[in-house]
């Protein structure tokens, strides 16, 4: 099967108004295999509001992880969430693309997130532990 990434805008809650601009990305292989996306976020004015790095990846311990890290513009972190599986195993443990990327999105600082239900249920059980 083709890997498919995610839809980053989907995953970042990047506004209709703003545009992802992908910056490049960086793929690696061996024990600690996995690749790396790079996107800005610009605002309605095309000023740069935000960098993204999303990953997904084997680390150097052999653990599965997919995730995201948010900066500022100055760079400083404000917001990260990871989940201890890859990309394609998440997409296999919900019921389509779209719940899996909601999954990736993590908690919302600003708005409540619904419950989930059913096989995502039990993914965001496991992410839990």
């Amino acid at each position: 099967m083709l890997f498919q990434p995610p839809v980053f805008e989907t995953i970042f809650r990047i506004p209709v108004t703003h545009r992802l601009m992908i910056e490049g990305s960086r793929s690696r292989g061996g024990p600690s295999d996995g690749v790396c996306w790079f996107h800005t976020e610009y605002d309605v004015k095309g000023e740069p509001i935000a960098r993204y790095e999303t990953y997904d990846e084997t680390d150097e311990t052999g653990r599965p992880r997919c995730g995201w890290r948010r900066y500022d513009i100055t760079g400083r972190l404000v917001a990260a969430h990871e989940i201890p599986m890859r990309w394609s195993r998440l997409v296999e443990a919900t019921s389509s693309r779209r719940e899996a990327e909601m999954a990736l999105q993590g908690p919302a600082a600003a708005r409540p997130t619904p419950k989930p239900r059913g096989r995502l249920e039990k993914v965001a059980e496991g992410m839990a532990a």
